[in-house]
Order: structure tokens, then C-alpha cells, then sequence
């Protein structure tokens, strides 16, 4: 938001310079993202806290808060206003809320005998410094004591409002009705829904309450007599109807951040005292005020000891009593005998309506240590015992395959929670089954995503296009719509691809890492399930390859599924290479796992290795094969390690492929002998070559 650095010098008398303004305001109260010289002023860009909106919006706010941070006075100003005390205002207008919830005050003025024309230089020149554009002398004015109070006002051209049977003007506060039309005053037309508060005459809409004003009562050059608007919106309504008619405006953000209803009466008498130096008329007697649920300051019980533990300073009680009457608290000392952190050190304090940030105790205590300055608060280390938190297995599980997989040349993504329809249309998945949100940031964000290895698959391909090799995973959740509401769930994602590869050497990289995780997680069960039903060739053919996926599962229980993207898949993606990809369900992953490790002695006796290469059919597991391997070999075949995947163009035509092992022999009470180890490998041999199979010399 921006701030003249003049027109706060109008009201506190701080000698600093623009550069160290912006510096002190950044490290005691809000950021100063960048100022800039315009003409003989500076303007400074300050990001507003969201519960700072109500009191800091408007230099004289700013100015209190520069006041209060530096010990200075504010050069406050008398209203003077000259009222006709011959027209009263009741006389002219009359106005109903329909909802109090919707619209907490509203308060109007009438002026007659204004003359609409250009605003004198030194208005213009502060309205462009803060951005807004010069429209004419009554517009200006409402946008400059915006600019000064913070409240947002309006004005309209009393004589383009209707009248009612008793000639005066109607008011009324009330919801569109659906299909109601409005015309703006950029021009634009908008189709309203209940949703929308409008004001209006009771029948026509004169304009969208919190956000813009109508053209049918804007100010025009032959207006004469206008009504002035100074009310308070109820903030969830104007953030909705901004959203809705994607219409953000000054006013509206105010709105929508909270403003305090107390503020309308002083803003609207600087208004008519504003215009009537400006424009000349006559401001009627009195004000048509409607409020119905009088917001009233809410007293805070202070306890100085409580403050100074927390701030871990010891600070005097006439150093918070003066710190909480410069930003304009009433306070009081209270002696409470019965409450022993409350004796002799007890403030009750009054924080004004504004001031919508403090409301607890804890808010005061945050108001003192800001005031006193962060920096000025010694650093000490807290005097509390220390215990150690219980384990989150969860957390645990998930650190330990974090590391694994890292381990293994495996770099953590953490990808978007989002999808679109285009992204699910990709991924031949149904729109159906993803929650949709209700007001979502673009297109691309329309839903959660209902599997979120597609946000995985979409990355290995994307960075496909910048290195040769991708080799990603994560922890993420998926989302599906269900009856009650929204089922989510947290997937362990693998991807993986490589340019110029067939693809099979990437799944069965895939697969051993995947077992790598098994063994850490104490997982000895798990096995690899290639023969799916047609039901679940139905649900993953679109997906996964129709005749390169297979279930991973733990006893009788499928966790996830592991194998390669379908072709029309990475069509749609116009991937550069296949790409081999594992879903695992995280959740039942680790409620499997285990920290018991059995763990046997480092073997006396020397192991004897021998390797093997065997040529089997395509669609041979290679757990087929290390069953054979492992009941022939018995308890002296102590590991068997799949080290090489082999496939020519010849092997392929001929629909082989070749497998090679390590086997590893060994003996806990002996030195096995050459003669043992041949013995059993000849067994071995023939128990493969009895499949059909053969060995490779």
C-alpha cells in the first residue's frame, strides 16, 4: 500500500529521511518494500499486516503508529463544520438495513448546492502519488479522506436516486436477486447473485456494497446535491463478491480485511467538511445513522510478570502502562489479592475498536516487546527441562526410506497437490473422482489430485527434456472424492527413465531398490504379482502398460503397483523415452514394517562364488528362477544376487532374454571344498535346463 512520506510528516513531526523511515517501519512494525521520488514527495510501498488493516490503512493511522514507535506527538486536527441548521438530514433520506449481520452501521449525509469541477492541484497530486487517479472535486474527496482515515466512503447524486410516497429518498441494504443486473462505474456490466450485497433504492441497485459504486448515481457535472456514504460491510460478504465478480478495488480490500464500525461518524464529517471547502453547498443538519449492535471496546487483564517471563526482560509496570496509552489504550492499575500473578503488578487495559489486533493478553505482550524493540530484548536460553518427544513411526518410516532412497541415486521431489482437466485427460483419468474446489486459482488448479504419481510422471518427462536421466521420488498425498467428503492418503512415488533405453533395465533397477526398502523396513514377505485379474487389468490398463505392470504385495495384501507408463500415455505427454514407475500406499507400507533385525555372525569360513547366466523365456520371473536356484542349492547357498539383464535384437525376435546371478556359497562349520560347490552347481544346471531353459556358456 502506499504511503506519502509528505502527508506523514503532516501529521508527526519525525526527522528521519525516506530511506531510514523505511527502515525503522521494516524492523519495528511493517515492511517497507520499496520507496521512489515522485516530484518534491516520496512514496513508500509498505506491506500491511492483515490485522493492521482497520487502524494502519490511512496516513493518519500510519502517522500514529510512526507517533507511538518514536515517542511523538500526533498534530491531530478539530472538524468544523458548518451545518444548515434550517435542512435536516432525516428529512431527506431514509435508510434500512435489512441484515445487521450483513451491514453492522451505516451512516449518511446529505449535502445540497456543491458544485462538481476539477480538484485543486495539491488533492490531485496526492491521490497520484498514491496511485489513484484524479476523477473530479466530490470523487477525490472521498478517495482522499480514505487515504487519510483508512475508511472507504462513497458518494451519490441525490437526485438520480427514486423517491419514495413520502418524497424522501430510500436507502435500503439488501442481497441481489438472482440475475440482477448492475452497471459500474468503470462501465462494465455485471449479472449479480444472491450471493452479492447491494445498495439500493429499494428497487434498482445503486451499488455493490464494499466494492464499486453504480453509474446510474455517480457524480456528474450537473450535480448539485448528494448523499454521502460512510457505512461498515461485513468483511466475508465483500471478500466473496470480489472474488465472484473478480472485481478488487481499494475499498474492497479494506472491507475484506475488517474495518471498525466506529470509525464511519468521524470519517463522513471529514468528507462533508473536505467537499464543503472544495466544492461549496450546504451540509444538512445531522446524520441518518444506523447501527444497530453497538461494537464496544473489550477490556484485557495484564499481568507484568507474565509479560516479562514471556519476553524474558524485566520491565517496569509504568514501562507497559506508557507504552499501551501511546498506541491508545485506556489503562488502569488494578491490586488483585487473589490472584498471586496478578498482586500489585495488574493492568486492566481498554484497546480502542480499532485496533483489531489486540484482543488477548499474549496480543498486549507482542504490542509492549514491538514498541520496546526486539533488538533491545537480551538473548538467553530458556531455563526448561528438556524431553524427548516420542517417536512418530510414521515420521520414522519415513526418514529411513527417505535416506534409502537417496542412497540408491534417487533425487526427493515435492510436486503440486493440484491438477487440471487437460493433466487428468492425459492420464485417462475421470474428472469424477478428483474433489473439485470451489474457487479454485486458474484452470490448472482445479482439483486435488485423486493419484498423485501422474504429477511425477508429468516431472520425469518434463525433465526429460534437459538431462538424459530421471531418476525422482516422493512422499505425497492423493485425494479421491468419497461419501463423506474427501479420502486422502499418502503414496510412496517412484519414476524413473533413461533416453535411449528399452526400459526392462529400469524396472528391474526399480524393483531392487524397492527390496532395498523392504529389507530396512524389516519387511520379508513382500512379493511382486504379475498375474492381475481382468478387473485390475481394467483399472491400471490405461495407466500402466498393459503387459509390464505387476501388484506389489505384502503376504496377501496389495500395497502398490510397479511398471511401465502406458504408450498412449506418454504419447499424450510426447515423452522422450519410456518411463518405469512404482505407487506404493505409504500408509500400509509402514504399519508393516518392523525395527526387530536378526542378526547373525560374521562367517569363519571362507564363501566360494560362482556365477551363472541362463536363458529363459520373456515372460519368466526372476523369482521363478531364484526359487530353483535356492531349493537346489539349500542351506549352503547362503545369497543369490541378480546382476545382469541381457537382451539382443536376436533374443528379442526370439522372445528370450537372459538372466545372470551371483551365487553365494558358504558353510558355518567348515571350509567348503571346490568339489562341494561343482557338485552342487551341476544340480543346479540340471534342474534349469529340466524347465526348458538354457545355460549359458
Amino acid at each position: 500500500m502506499k504511503f506519502s512520506y509528505a502527508w506523514l510528516k503532516d501529521f508527526t513531526p519525525f526527522k528521519e529521511t525516506p530511506k531510514q523511515l523505511a527502515e525503522f517501519l521494516t524492523m519495528r512494525a511493517f515492511e517497507v518494500e520499496s520507496f521512489e521520488k515522485k516530484g518534491s514527495d516520496t512514496v513508500l510501498d509498505i506491506k500491511l499486516l492483515p490485522n493492521r488493516v482497520a487502524d494502519a490503512s490511512g496516513h493518519l493511522g500510519m502517522a500514529h503508529e510512526i507517533g507511538a514507535l518514536k515517542e511523538l506527538r500526533i498534530k491531530n486536527y478539530e472538524l468544523k463544520i458548518k451545518e444548515d441548521v434550517e435542512q435536516k438530514t432525516s428529512n431527506f433520506l431514509r435508510v434500512q438495513i435489512e441484515n445487521p449481520d450483513d451491514c453492522p452501521r451505516y451512516t449518511a449525509r446529505v449535502m445540497t448546492g456543491i458544485r462538481v469541477g476539477p480538484s485543486p492541484a495539491w488533492l490531485r497530486e496526492r491521490l497520484e502519488a498514491c496511485g489513484l487517479q484524479s476523477i473530479n472535486n466530490i470523487v477525490d474527496a472521498t478517495n482522499y479522506v480514505m487515504l487519510e482515515l483508512g475508511q472507504p466512503l462513497h458518494a451519490f447524486d441525490f437526485d438520480r436516486i427514486d423517491n419514495t410516497a413520502s418524497g424522501k429518498k430510500n436507502i435500503i441494504i439488501r442481497h441481489a436477486q438472482k440475475g440482477e443486473m448492475i452497471e459500474t462505474l468503470d462501465k462494465k456490466t455485471y449479472e449479480l447473485t444472491p450471493e452479492v450485497l447491494l445498495i439500493t433504492d429499494g428497487e434498482h441497485p445503486l451499488a455493490v456494497a464494499g466494492v464499486k459504486g453504480g453509474i446510474t448515481s455517480g457524480i456528474g457535472e450537473t450535480t448539485r446535491t448528494i448523499v454521502l456514504e460512510s457505512a461498515n460491510f461485513n468483511p466475508l460478504i465483500v471478500r466473496s463478491t470480489s472474488q465472484l465478480l473478480r472485481l478488487k478495488t481499494d475499498a474492497s480490500y479494506r472491507f475484506e480485511h475488517g474495518m471498525d464500525p466506529n470509525e464511519t461518524a468521524r470519517a463522513i464529517d471529514r468528507l462533508a467538511e473536505l467537499i464543503q471547502q472544495l466544492a461549496g453547498g450546504k451540509i444538512t443538519r445531522g446524520v441518518v445513522d444506523v447501527y444497530p449492535k453497538k461494537v464496544v471496546a473489550q477490556k484485557i487483564l495484564f499481568s507484568v510478570s507474565a509479560a516479562n517471563r514471556l519476553l524474558g526482560k524485566e520491565l517496569a509496570m509504568s514501562f507497559y502502562k506508557n507504552t499501551f496509552i501511546r498506541v491508545g489504550c485506556a489503562v488502569t492499575v488494578k491490586n488483585l489479592l487473589a490472584k498471586p500473578d496478578f498482586h500489585n503488578n495488574a493492568l486492566l487495559v481498554t484497546p480502542p475498536t480499532i485496533r483489531r489486533d489486540l484482543a488477548i493478553p499474549e496480543d498486549l505482550i507482542e504490542e509492549a516487546g514491538r514498541m520496546l524493540g526486539y533488538e533491545n530484548i537480551p538473548p538467553q536460553l530458556p531455563h526448561i527441562t528438556v524431553v524427548p518427544a516420542e517417536r512418530n513411526d510414521e515420521r520414522y518410516w519415513e526418514n529411513m526410506i527417505r535416506d534409502s532412497t537417496v542412497g540408491a541415486g534417487f533425487t526427493e521431489s515435492m510436486l503440486s497437490a493440484f491438477t487440471s482437466d487437460r493433466e487428468l485427460a492425459q492420464f485417462f483419468l475421470d474428472p469424477a473422482t478428483a474433489p473439485e474446489l470451489e474457487n479454485p486459482l486458474s484452470p490448472e488448479t482445479r482439483y486435488l489430485v485423486p493419484r498423485v504419481l501422474i504429477k511425477y510422471v508429468s516431472s520425469t518427462v518434463e525433465n526429460l527434456r534437459a538431462f538424459d536421466t530421471v531418476k525422482i521420488f516422493g512422499l505425497d498425498k492423493s485425494f479421491t472424492r468419497a461419501a463423506t467428503g474427501v479420502d486422502e492418503h499418502t503414496d510412496l512415488i517412484f519414476s524413473y527413465a533413461a533416453k535411449n533405453a528399452s526400459g526392462a533395465s529400469e524396472f528391474y533397477e526399480l524393483k531392487g531398490v524397492l527390496d532395498r526398502i523392504f529389507e530396512g523396513l524389516g519387511i520379508s514377505d513382500q512379493w511382486y504379482d504379475a498375474a492381475l485379474t481382468s478387473a485390475e487389468h481394467t483399472h491400471e490398463a490405461k495407466l500402466f502398460h498393459p503387459y509390464r505392470v505387476a501388484q506389489i504385495k505384502i503376504g496377501d495384501k496389495t500395497i502398490g503397483m510397479i511398471g511401465e507408463i502406458h504408450p498412449a500415455v506418454l504419447d499424450n505427454l510426447k515423452a522422450r523415452a519410456r518411463v518405469t514407475a512404482c505407487e506404493i500406499n505409504f500408509t500400509e507400507l509402514w504399519r508393516h514394517a518392523q525395527d526387530e533385525r536378526e542378526f547373525r555372525p560374521i562367517g569363519k569360513f571362507p564363501a566360494i562364488i560362482r556365477d551363472i547366466a541362463v536363458l529363459v523365456p520373456t515372460n519368466t520371473l526372476t523369482e521363478t528362477v531364484q526359487n530353483i536356484l535356492e531349493n537346489i542349492g539349500g542351506a549352503l547357498l547362503i545369497d543369490t544376487d541378480l546382476f545382469d539383464y541381457f537382451q539382443d535384437d536376436e533374443m528379442d525376435a526370439a522372445e528370450t532374454k537372459s538372466l545372470a546371478f551371483h551365487l553365494i556359497f558358504q558353510s558355518p562349520e567348515r571350509t567348503l571344498t571346490e568339489h562341494e560347490v561343482d557338485a552342487l552347481l551341476q544340480k543346479i544346471t540340471a534342474a534349469l535346463e529340466e524347465q526348458g531353459w538354457e545355460i549359458r556358456k
